[in-house]
């Protein structure tokens, strides 16, 4: 149990870090198809998170924290975009604090939610 348990908290920092750096692609993309930005940031961390959490959680259940933690750190995410476009067509300027928060987002997000998620979700029953 150990080992599946390891091998979920790596695929929570590679997810984390995969996260930020889908970050300037999706909102390229997101300009004119916002729909395809949100599938370009949850389909493949969601899929890593999957893909590493299944030894621990099972396959059904890694596949619903995926998705769980992956929106809800989108949706963070998101927000803190948005503030961020929103403060920057204001006229104000985005500082540098603003630039790394919106880069450090994602990354705090998705690592915070599947650190969480370990504590929360149980593990699947030893044979």
């Amino acid at each position: 149990m150990a080992d599946g348990r390891g091998t979920a908290v790596a695929g929570i920092g590679g997810a984390a870090v995969l996260a930020a750096g889908l970050l300037v692609p999706a909102m390229r993309v997101g300009v004119d198809r916002p729909w395809l930005a949100a599938v370009m940031m949850v389909v493949p961390v969601a899929a890593l998170l999957t893909a590493t959490g299944y030894r621990h959680y099972g396959l059904g259940r890694a596949l619903a924290v995926a998705l769980a933690v992956t929106v809800a750190a989108g949706g963070v995410s998101w927000l803190v975009a948005v503030f961020t476009l929103v403060k920057a067509l204001s006229g104000a300027g985005v500082g540098l604090v603003w630039a790394i928060l919106l880069f450090a987002t994602p990354v705090f997000s998705v690592a915070a939610l599947g650190a969480l998620a370990l504590r929360i979700a149980p593990p699947r029953p030893s044979p």
